[in-house]
């Protein structure tokens, strides 16, 4: 759990644009934070691009281009949606369109400098929420069509974190999670849970500290991401780390399963 937002794509695939778009989740109007920095770049780059700035314009023009039209290729991009819903003002999106264009322009621009060897396949990749701004016509994506026929096929992943860095893999914790997922996993029960999700993968971002508990869930187009701070430290679990471990999976699938409207869990399998 270091990064909120932890697999970049196309325009979100840097640090300036993962804190720009971290810092709209903590506002409490985001449309008015989205014209803000909108704004700001227009009228600061329109003779150059700055580094930082673009990076973070384009990716606040692609969510306003991803809300306008449900169109976006990057998965990131529909987790942060359904987590942050918000309104796109005809302003906004005259705001967007414009910053979107000085972001993309192939002259004075940082970005196209540093991605000058890829640029025009960034470009094509960017299509989508361009056409989405300037209201041209395009084809919907194709509807998703999970894929669970492939024997050893995960569907569900779990990262487990302390504080700023990963569990170290040879602690109990870890270990002992590590051999229930890989049963759950392997469970055709589980896999007929799940599958009505519709989706590919279920990722589980828990974080083993003190504390309260917290959890945010957020649904993409092809996974679902459950990020839960279980509110203990993995040495809390003292002797009984397979039952801890046990119910943090537990806690983590039920509550996924609620947000996406599953059944309920089923059983875990054995995994001592």
């Amino acid at each position: 759990m270091d990064d909120q937002t932890p697999f970049f794509e196309g325009p979100f695939d840097s640090d300036e644009a993962a804190d720009a778009i971290a810092e709209l989740e903590e506002s409490d109007d985001i449309a008015a934070a989205m014209t803000e920095v909108l704004d700001e770049f227009v009228r600061d780059n329109e003779d150059y691009a700055e580094e930082g700035q673009v990076e973070a314009a384009l990716a606040i023009a692609c969510l306003v281009a991803a809300r306008i039209s449900g169109i976006a290729p990057d998965e990131v991009a529909h987790h942060w949606l359904d987590r942050n819903p918000f309104t796109v003002s005809a302003d906004l999106r005259r705001l967007a369109a414009v910053a979107f264009d000085l972001a993309t322009r192939a002259d004075d621009n940082y970005l196209s400098e540093v991605r000058a060897a890829d640029w025009p396949e960034f470009l094509k990749h960017l299509a989508p929420y361009r056409k989405a701004l300037h209201g041209e016509p395009q084809e919907p994506a194709a509807p998703f069509v999970a894929d669970h026929s492939h024997p050893g096929k995960q569907w569900l992943q779990a990262f487990w974190s302390i504080t700023d860095r990963g569990l170290p893999h040879g602690s109990a914790y870890a270990q002992a999670a590590e051999r229930l997922v890989r049963a759950v996993n392997e469970s055709p029960q589980w896999l007929a849970w799940w599958r009505p999700a519709g989706l590919q993968e279920l990722l589980i971002f828990g974080e083993l500290v003190p504390g309260a508990c917290s959890e945010r869930i957020s649904r993409g187009r092809t996974t679902a991401e459950v990020w839960i701070g279980f509110g203990h430290s993995p040495e809390a679990c003292g002797d009984s780390v397979v039952q801890q471990v046990a119910d943090d999976v537990r806690t983590a699938l039920n509550a996924a399963g609620r947000y996406l409207g599953l059944a309920a869990v089923p059983s875990l399998p054995a995994f001592d």
